[in-house]
C-alpha cells in the first residue's frame, strides 16, 4: 500500500452486523477520522445509539449500520449539488463528475459528495492551525509519533511565506480539551485548521488530513495518505502541498523545492528523533527544575542516538543544538554548553542547510555566547527566509534588535509577531515582559508580566523602576516565595533593593551566593543586585565573573 493516496472518507472494510463500535474513538479509526469529525457527522445521519444506563460507554455504533450510511451516500450529494453554496463554482465539475460517477462504485460517490460539501472556500485563508493529530493506534506510548507528525507538518507549513502558521506549542493546547473549532479560531486567530489522525502499522503510516474553515465549521478538503515509514518526510511534504493547491497559495520557487527534497530516511534514527522531541517539548511543561534538567538529558540522549544510527541526520543535530543551549546560563554554565549547541548546529546546516531551526539555534550561539553580531543577524534572517513561522527566530531576532542594535520598536515588532505565532507560550510571554523591561517600557513589561500570571519577578522590577514601591514589593514578595531559581532569585532581590527595602534584598544574597558555589549562576543578574544596592565594587566584581564565563 506504499505510495497510495485515496479520498477521504473511505468505504469501511467489510463487517458482519454483530460487529459493534463502542466509543466515538473507535467509530473514528473505523472512518479513518477524527473524533470532531464523527461527532459533527452525527446531525448527518451517522447512526449513533446511547445506552439508557450510565454504567456503560455512552454511545456505540454497528458497522454494517455505517456501511449502509455510506451507501446512501448519493442521496446526500444530490441534496448537496442543488444546495446554491455548493452549486456556483461547481456547476461545470459537476457535469463532468457525473459523468464518470456512472462506472463507479456507490462508496466513491459517498466520498466525493463530502468533498464537493465543503469545497467552496468561502473567504481567503491566510492563517492557520494544524491541530494535535489523533493517535488511532490505540496505544498511549505511540503519541510521540503522532505528535512528531503534528509538528512535521506544521514546519512544512511554516515554509510557506503567504500563510501565518500558529507553532505546534500554542496548537498542542487543544490536545486534551474538548472545544469547538470556532473556539479554537477565534482564541488563535486562524482562519482555518487542520485536524486528522496518525496510524502507524509496522513499517506503514497512514496520514489523514482535512483541511477546515475554522469559523463556520465548514470542511474545505480531506485526505488519506499511506506511505512506507522511510518516506515520511515526503508524505508531510504531500500533505502540505496539497493544503497550499487547496487554499490557493501560490508558492515560490524557493518554497516548491522545500517541500519537494526530502529525503528518505533512517526508521530508527527517525524515530529517536521523534522522542527526542517529544521529551524537550514536554520539558516546558514540568514544574521543578530538576525534572527540567533530566527532561532535557533525556531528550539529548534520544538525539545522540539518532545521529549515531545515521551519520547524515540533520534534524537530530538540530535537536541536539536546541537541547543544549535550552540548558545554558539557567541550569548549566554556557562554557559547559554552547560550545556543543555550536557544533551540533553547524554540523546540521552542513547536511542540510534548509533546516530553519538549525539556523535560529546557531544564531543564538553567535548572539549570546559568541558575541559575533555579523554571523548572528545572518542566521536569524536565514531562518526566516527559510521560515516565515518560525516564533524562535523572531524573538532572538528580536534580542539582536534590542542588544547590539538598540532599535527598540524593531525588537517590539519582531517579538510582537512571536507572540502572534505562538500565542498560548509561555516562554514567548515572558520573553516579550522581560525585553518591553530591559527597553524601559514599564507599563508594557507589567501588562505582560499579569497576563502570563508567573512573571512576578519582573512585574516587580518594572513596578520599582516607575517608583510604585508598595506594588513593586508585593510583586516581589511572591516571587520571592514561589521560586529556588538562582536567576529569578536574584532579579526579584534587585526588585527589593530598587522598592527600597535594601534589607531583604540583602537578606537574599548569601543564599544566591550559597547556589553559586554548587552549580552555576549567572554572573550579570548577581551583579545587578549589588548595583541596585549602591554596592559598586561587588558589582563589578561579579559583572568580571559573567564575561569571563560568557554569561548571557
Amino acid at each position: 500500500m506504499a505510495g497510495q493516496t485515496q479520498d477521504l472518507p473511505e468505504q469501511p472494510s467489510e463487517t458482519s452486523a454483530r460487529d459493534r463500535l463502542d466509543s466515538w474513538k473507535e467509530i473514528a479509526a473505523y472512518l479513518h477520522c477524527s473524533e470532531r469529525t464523527v461527532r459533527r457527522w452525527e446531525d448527518e445521519g451517522l447512526p449513533i445509539h446511547r445506552h439508557p444506563h450510565k454504567k456503560k460507554a455512552g454511545i456505540y455504533a454497528y458497522k454494517a449500520e455505517i456501511d449502509s450510511w455510506w451507501n446512501n451516500g448519493r442521496v446526500r450529494l444530490e441534496e448537496l449539488e442543488r444546495s446554491p453554496t455548493s452549486q456556483r463554482p461547481y456547476r461545470s465539475l459537476w457535469l463532468a463528475i457525473t459523468l464518470v460517477t456512472a462506472a463507479v462504485t456507490v462508496g466513491v460517490v459517498g466520498r466525493f459528495a463530502y468533498r464537493v460539501r465543503g469545497a467552496a472556500t468561502p473567504h481567503q485563508i491566510e492563517s492557520l492551525a494544524v491541530l494535535p493529530l489523533k493517535n488511532l493506534s490505540g496505544d498511549p506510548a505511540q503519541d510521540y509519533f503522532a505528535d512528531g507528525m503534528t509538528e512535521q507538518l506544521t514546519t512544512d507549513l511554516g515554509q510557506i511565506s503567504a500563510l501565518r502558521v500558529i507553532s505546534r506549542t500554542s496548537a498542542m493546547r487543544y490536545k486534551g480539551p474538548d472545544k469547538s473549532l470556532p473556539e479554537i479560531a477565534r482564541e488563535l486567530h486562524v482562519d482555518a485548521v487542520v485536524e486528522g489522525s496518525v496510524e502507524r502499522s509496522g513499517d506503514q503510516v497512514r496520514i489523514t488530513a482535512q483541511l477546515i474553515d475554522a469559523p463556520n465549521d465548514r470542511h474545505l478538503w480531506a485526505k488519506t495518505y499511506e506511505r512506507d515509514l522511510r518516506d515520511v518526510l515526503a508524505l508531510q511534504d504531500e500533505v502540505a502541498q496539497a493544503i497550499a493547491n487547496e487554499i490557493r497559495i501560490k508558492l515560490t520557487p524557493q518554497e516548491r523545492s522545500l517541500l519537494g527534497r526530502a529525503r528518505p530516511v533512517n526508521a530508527g534514527a527517525h524515530e529517536a528523533d521523534l522522542r527526542g522531541f517529544y521529551v524537550l517539548h514536554g520539558m516546558t511543561t514540568e514544574v521543578a527544575e530538576t525534572s527540567k534538567v533530566q527532561a532535557i538529558e533525556k531528550a539529548i540522549g534520544y538525539f545522540q542516538r539518532a545521529v549515531t544510527l545515521d551519520a547524515n541526520d540533520a534534524l537530530g543535530y538540530s535537536g541536539l543544538a536546541d537541547a543544549y543551549s535550552s540548558l545554558s546560563t539557567h541550569y548549566r554554565a554556557p562554557l559547559e554548553v554552547m560550545p556543543k549547541a555550536k557544533a551540533a548546529a553547524v554540523k546540521a546546516i552542513e547536511l542540510d542547510d534548509t533546516l530553519a531551526e538549525a539556523h535560529v539555534s546557531l544564531g543564538y550561539v553567535a548572539l549570546t555566547f559568541d558575541w559575533d553580531w555579523v554571523r548572528a543577524e545572518h542566521e536569524f534572517r536565514r531562518a526566516l527566509e527559510l521560515n516565515p513561522s518560525l516564533p524562535r527566530a523572531h524573538a532572538f531576532y528580536a534580542e539582536y534588535f534590542l542588544f547590539r542594535l538598540r532599535r527598540i520598536d524593531d525588537a517590539m515588532q519582531e517579538l510582537q509577531r512571536a507572540y502572534a505565532l505562538d500565542p498560548l507560550l509561555p516562554i514567548a510571554h515572558g520573553d516579550l515582559a522581560w525585553l518591553s523591561f530591559l527597553a524601559r517600557r514599564y507599563e508594557e513589561s507589567i501588562a505582560t508580566a499579569q497576563r502570563v500570571g508567573h512573571d512576578d519577578h519582573i512585574e516587580a522590577l518594572s513596578y520599582a523602576e516607575l517608583g510604585q514601591r508598595d506594588l513593586a514589593l508585593a510583586a516581589a514578595d511572591r516571587a520571592a516565595s514561589s521560586s529556588k531559581n538562582p536567576v529569578i532569585l536574584a532579579q526579584t532581590a534587585a526588585a527589593y533593593a530598587l522598592a527600597g527595602s535594601s534589607d531583604k534584598a540583602r537578606a537574599m544574597l548569601p543564599g544566591i551566593e550559597g547556589q553559586a558555589r554548587n552549580r552555576y549562576v549567572c554572573g550579570f543578574n548577581v551583579a545587578g543586585v549589588y548595583a541596585a544596592l549602591g554596592d559598586k565594587e561587588q558589582a563589578v566584581a561579579w559583572l568580571e565573573k559573567a564575561y569571563l564565563a560568557r554569561s548571557d
